[in-house]
């Protein structure tokens, strides 16, 4: 790297860039040092040479992030990273700035390991420490006051308003008070509104002390009034409470002595009642015992219904297994008849060959007796002779001799084929007489077994038509018994589901009887249960109103107070669940609130009252009090906007929706509608009776039916019969099949082979015919020649002996011997054929059928036994159940005897008793009467001891306390022990015995009561009295009624309202002094905070219109640089505008890219004039200049900058640059990463030679280069 220097003249006032050190900085590979600076330098170099590197160089050691270097981390800037060859772990750039006394501080920071280090002077500081000494020679690297990048000189003119607040107050650093201006702002605004509200309070104060004043007033007047009205309620309460305790101690007595004759009626009763209940609890044993068993009945006919179904189908099956034992005894019959057939005739057989042997034995002997007795007599040496001449004959004729045999041989043995031949004949021909007799015979069993058949089918035809009549008629009863089940079925879901309280459990149907009775004891008096005498207007109100009407559904409507005592009493009598009723005189019921009727808004709202028609008059009153003024709508929200939407009391009411869900004013809400569901089915109520009747009638038809089950056995034994002729049939037809299938097809087949064969042997026999006449003349011939030759050999020997020739000797023997030869062959064919025979009959072995037939027999015998023994077994059993059922049937006859007499006494017993009941009922009733009476007037001390505790009236007491008076909501649901009446308002209370038990220990002090209230003895004088009060109470009242109510706490409120002012009036004033002390804090820092402002802002704004002038050469040029707030400026937008030369004003941003420039720069020397950096580094600003405007700007740096600060411009542009005091060139080594080298050049010593010199030869700048670097 060459190193240049140069001097710098005259710098005067602020310090300057001195030199600049660069080790491996990006495109600076290895140590660079550059400078010093001049005045005025400009760098230059060609496109990618690295100034913008340089430039990024300075931002980089003055404080910039990486982000405005152009690269991601700082490691990117590290040379050789760009390429992922980093040639060092680290960078470094360090600044050594001269100032104006000479002193050189260096300011270094680098890159190390990933991280940035700062340094000063060599030592390491902080970033912060480094920013404050950077800021102490102003240079402000978050205003960039001394940077102008590349490309952003027209940003810097075509800032916002805000924008531009935002840099002024960054460079006038009244930034530095804004955190606490908007605090103490913050503050000021809370500390007002305090002293505001402090202000308004007390004003209401004051208000509410004049109206306490005369609340006070008012409340002693009022208290005065009703004083006077307490002491006259104590009077008439007293003299009220007086009489009804008199009144009710004599009742005591009078219910003392009707009790004393009740007890001896009582006993007499209780004997007659036991002894009726003796009898009524025999008669319900035996009628227990009567359904126990008929149920035992059903059940055993049920069992003994299968146990016939089972015997019938064993004896089905025993009479299939008879008929197979029968047909089997037959087969077996004819299997021995032709086995002992077959035995005789092979008997015979043998007989007859035996008798043949001993025959052919017999003519064998006779034969030889024959032979023997005429054989020829010759003598030895005849016979000798005779040999002789045998052999020479031979000898001459042995050719002769030889065809002789070969002839006879051949004649013997076509004479053997022949008679073979005619044998087989004779064979084959019995043969086909026996398979003749073989189909015959089973021509004879397929006929049979035929009619078997056809009557087999006749019976199994009419055993289905029966079947199919008995089906149709059970098919016809179970359709029925099906449709009434089904009825049935929906009879009793239809019954279950409407029986929310009416299932028909005893209690309920104690419940009904209880009802009945009432009914009949208070005929016209007692109506009914409420959900009985009432029904919704339709179906989709039944849920709301059961919601509202739902602990009244069941209460007992009646018309007077007296008939409710006394139906209680005679609830108690009997024993009977208690009961809630409805007397209508005694109820109070609240008119109907007509503008209800006018709702509209939500629409489809309703009166309870109004979607229930009253089908009983009676109950009108009664329907009134339980729905009062509740309202129905069609939803949750309606119901809730009514129930909670009023501000006032007056104006919520009781809501349901259609699901059930119920708002009270209170705020309580309550649902439930699966159970509502079910008790809104009491509606259908009215039809339960209908459904019950229904189902009895259902059930009657259905056991009716049931009896109809014998009709099934019956086709059960049908079905059986059937099967079994079906099975008797399919063997019939199986054997039929067999024989006509098989055994008389095989035999026929087996005939016509045999017929075939029979019909083959007479042309073979004729053959054989013919080659034995054939062979006989061939064999008479050679014996013809034969006989010559012996003539002539034997001529003297038969002369010698007497014979006519030598053949009449062989001939006899020859004859002999042939005759005896015919007849033992025909002895042998004889025997043959018979042994042929014999063999025959052996093969069939009719003793191997039968002992297979009678192992069949034998097999079916033994399980017809067994068939049988079941049969028995269960047939027994069924006789066992009949006389069982008989000896049951037998008892529940005398059972329902018994029955039927018990039932009998227990009515005389219950009509007998009747008159004695009478004179206890009657003896009971006024004993009802006066307890009623005394109830009700318990009741009423009740009711006036409950008014004079809610009237907190001043009672005297002797004994007692009025804590004693207490009353359960009307929402209580009754105890199930014990029955009551609903009485009062709709919402008045209701109150139990246990009360009015309690309620007799408040002993009343009636001293004060004059005497002449005490005296009265008839009711009219009580009632005049009564009046008399209560009309002087109902003039207090209306004096008191006519003044408003005052607020009895009023001395009360009055002290509180004056501790409450004096608080307040504290409150005010210290709110106050905090306020005013915020206020001179907060006017302390906005005076700072405009001051560092506006003292920035103000030589800015004055002196830049001229810097404009100057810049632009012309003094028609106009900028102006003004704020949108003048009081507080930091809060609002700055506002700066220039007209060009010779042009009209228009916006910034439309003006051209050399005016914005020249606007920017205008303003950059303006700011800078006010807070001048000790240099300014400019990259490229003539980028959008032309040569006039860069001559413009040049020769402004000239003569007015250089003066005052200390420029460092980046250009490509020679107009601009041959201004400068000195240059520094940029150039690129060639390598794999941009590298670049620097040049350094002083122009000053060329402009003092003098202009015209320079002017005539300027140097270029390769010249300037070349200088530089020799």
């Amino acid at each position: 790297m060459s190193e240049a220097g140069f001097s710098l003249n005259g710098l005067a006032g602020k310090g300057t860039l001195h030199t600049l050190e660069l080790e491996n900085f990006k495109s600076y590979k290895g140590k660079h040092v550059i400078g010093p600076f001049s005045r005025f330098t400009a760098i230059i170099g060609p496109n990618g040479s690295g100034k913008s590197n340089l430039m990024d160089a300075i931002s980089f050691v003055l404080g910039e992030r990486p982000s405005s270097l152009r690269v991601k981390k700082y490691t990117d800037l590290i040379h050789g990273a760009p390429i992922g060859k980093p040639v060092a772990k680290k960078c470094r750039v360090t600044m050594n700035y001269k100032y104006a006394n000479g002193d050189i501080k260096a300011f270094t920071r680098g890159v190390n390991n990933g991280a940035s280090e700062h340094f000063i002077n060599g030592q390491a500081v902080t970033s912060a420490a480094y920013s404050q000494e950077m800021e102490s020679i102003n240079i402000f690297i978050k205003a960039r006051n001394f940077l102008v990048y590349q490309g952003a000189i027209e940003n810097i003119a075509m800032k916002n308003p805000k924008e531009r607040t935002q840099l002024f107050e960054e460079l006038s650093r009244s930034h530095e008070f804004q955190a606490e201006y908007e605090r103490l702002k913050v503050d000021m605004t809370k500390a007002e509104d305090d002293t505001q509200h402090n202000m308004n309070k007390r004003r209401g104060i004051a208000q509410e002390k004049r109206e306490a004043k005369m609340e006070k007033d008012e409340a002693e007047k009022y208290q005065q009034l009703k004083n006077e009205l307490a002491a006259k309620y104590t009077m008439l309460y007293l003299h009220q409470l007086f009489h009804c305790e008199r009144l009710i101690e004599d009742t005591k007595k009078d219910i003392d002595k009707q009790k004393k004759n009740l007890s001896s009626l009582e006993s007499t009763k209780s004997k007659e009642e036991a002894k009726i209940n003796s009898v009524h609890q025999e008669l319900r044993k035996v009628q227990r015992d009567v359904t126990k068993l008929t149920r035992t009945l059903d059940q055993k006919e049920s069992a003994l219904s299968e146990k016939q179904q089972e015997m019938l189908s064993l004896k089905v099956a025993v009479a299939h297994e008879h008929k197979k034992l029968d047909t089997a005894k037959k087969m077996l019959a004819a299997a021995e008849t032709k086995a002992e057939t077959n035995a005789t005739q092979l008997k015979e057989l043998k007989k007859r060959r035996q008798e043949l042997e001993v025959k052919k034995k017999a003519y064998e002997e006779e034969i030889e007796a024959v032979r023997q007795k005429d054989e020829l007599n010759l003598s030895d040496e005849q016979v000798q002779e005779y040999e002789q001449l045998k052999d020479q004959a031979n000898r001459q004729s042995a050719m002769l001799q030889r065809e002789l045999v070969a002839a006879r041989q051949m004649f013997e043995n076509d004479q053997s084929a022949l008679n073979h031949e005619l044998r087989r004949q004779k064979e084959q021909q019995d043969k086909v007489k026996a398979k003749e007799s073989d189909v015959q015979r089973l021509e004879r069993q397929i006929q049979a077994l035929s009619q078997k058949i056809k009557e087999t089918a006749d019976e199994e035809k009419a055993l289905k038509d029966n079947l199919k009549k008995i089906e149709t008629e059970v098919v016809v009863d179970k359709s029925s018994a099906a449709e009434y089940n089904k009825e049935l079925i929906t009879v009793i879901r239809q019954l279950s589901d409407a029986s929310g309280d009416t299932a028909e459990g005893e209690r309920n149907q104690r419940r009904q009887e209880a009802l009945d009775g009432l009914k009949r004891a208070f005929e016209g008096s007692v109506f009914g249960r409420l959900h009985e005498l009432c029904q919704p207007s339709h179906k989709r109100f039944n849920i709301a109103t059961t919601k509202i009407l739902q602990k009244h559904m069941n209460s007992i409507v009646c018309d007077t107070e007296e008939t409710a005592t006394k139906a209680i009493a005679f609830l108690k009598d009997h024993r009977y669940p208690p009961e809630t009723f409805l007397p209508n005189d005694a109820l109070v019921v609240n008119p109907i609130n007509e503008k209800l009727r006018e709702i509209r808004k939500p629409a489809g709202v309703k009166l309870v009252f109004d979607v229930i028609n009253v089908q009983h008059q009676g109950a009108r009153k009664a329907l009134q009090f339980v729905c009062g003024n509740s309202l129905v709508c069609e939803t949750q929200d309606d119901a809730k906007q009514l129930a909670y939407g009023g501000t006032d009391l007056k104006d919520r009411y009781k809501a349901v929706s259609m699901d059930g869900t119920l708002f009270q004013q209170s705020g309580v809400m309550s649902g439930g509608v699966a159970d509502l569901k079910a008790k809104s089915k009491k509606w259908d109520e009215k039809v339960v009776k209908q459904l019950r009747e229904r189902r009895d009638f259902l059930n009657e038809k259905i056991a009716d039916l049931s009896k109809h089950r014998r009709r099934e056995l019956e086709a059960e034994q049908e079905r059986a019969k059937i099967t079994s002729s079906a099975m008797r049939l399919k063997i019939f037809k199986s054997e039929l099949k067999s024989l006509q299938e098989d055994q008389l097809q095989r035999v026929q087949n087996e005939l016509e082979g045999m017929v075939a064969e029979l019909d083959m042997f007479p042309p073979t026999i004729a053959h054989c015919q013919e080659k034995v006449d054939r062979s006989k003349r061939e064999l008479q011939d050679l014996e013809t020649r034969s006989n010559e030759v012996s003539d002539q050999v034997f001529a003297d020997f038969c002369a010698r002996v007497g014979i006519a020739s030598i053949r009449d000797y062989e001939n006899r023997e020859m004859r002999i011997r042939q005759e005896m030869e015919d007849k033992l062959r025909s002895f042998d064919d004889d025997i043959q054929k018979l042994t042929y025979e014999i063999d025959f009959v052996t093969e069939q072995d009719g003793n191997r059928k039968v002992e297979a037939e009678r192992e069949k027999v034998n097999q079916i015998d033994k399980n017809y036994k067994n068939k049988k023994k079941e049969e028995k077994k269960v047939a027994d059993d069924v006789a066992k159940k009949l006389e069982d059922m008989d000896q049951d049937k037998s008892s529940l006859e005398e059972k329902k005897t018994l029955a039927a007499k018990l039932e009998t006494e227990w009515n005389e017993m219950k009509k007998a008793s009747q008159s004695q009941m009478k004179e206890y009922n009657k003896a009971e009733k006024e004993k009802i009467r006066l307890e009623s009476l005394l109830t009700k007037k318990q009741y009423e001390r009740h009711s006036l001891l409950h008014s004079v505790k809610l009237g907190q009236i001043a009672l005297p007491l002797k004994a007692g306390s009025m804590a004693d008076v207490e009353y359960e909501e009307d929402d209580a649901v009754p105890d199930d022990n014990s029955s009551q009446m609903s009485q009062g308002a709709s919402d008045g209370p209701s109150v139990s015995q246990e009360q009015i038990q309690r309620e007799q220990h408040i002993k009343i002090n009636y001293d004060s009561l004059p005497r002449e209230y005490k005296e009265e003895d008839e009711e009219k004088q009580v009632r005049d009295n009564t009046n008399k009060l209560n009309a002087e109470i109902d003039e207090l009242q209306k004096n008191v009624s006519k003044m408003n109510a005052p607020n009895l706490k009023a001395n009360q409120r009055m002290a509180e309202v004056r501790e409450r002012e004096a608080e307040s009036t504290e409150e005010l004033e210290n709110a106050r002094k905090k306020a005013k002390k915020i206020r001179q804090q907060f006017e302390k820092v906005k005076t700072d905070r405009y001051r560092a402002f506006h003292g920035f802002f103000e030589p800015v704004a004055n002196s830049i219109d001229d810097i404009y002038k100057q810049l632009s050469r012309n003094t028609s040029a106009q900028a102006f640089l003004g704020a949108d707030n003048m009081e507080e400026p930091y809060l609002d937008g700055i506002q700066y505008n220039c007209v060009a030369p010779g042009k009209r004003f228009r916006p910034m941003d439309n003006l051209s890219g050399g005016e914005k420039t020249i606007a920017a720069l205008a303003l950059l020397f303006a700011v800078h004039g006010r807070n001048p950096a000790p240099f300014f580094v400019l990259d490229e600003i003539d980028a959008a200049l032309d040569n006039t405007n860069i001559g413009k700007v040049a020769s402004y740096i000239c003569e007015s900058a250089r003066e005052q600060m200390q420029i460092i411009v980046i250009s490509l542009k020679e107009e601009f640059y041959n201004k400068a005091d000195s240059l520094i060139g940029i150039f690129p080594y060639p390598a794999a990463c941009t590298t670049s080298g620097i040049l350094t050049f002083d122009l000053t010593r060329f402009k003092q030679i003098g202009l015209n010199e320079m002017t005539e030869n300027p140097p270029t700048t390769s010249s300037v280069a070349i200088a530089a670097t020799s």
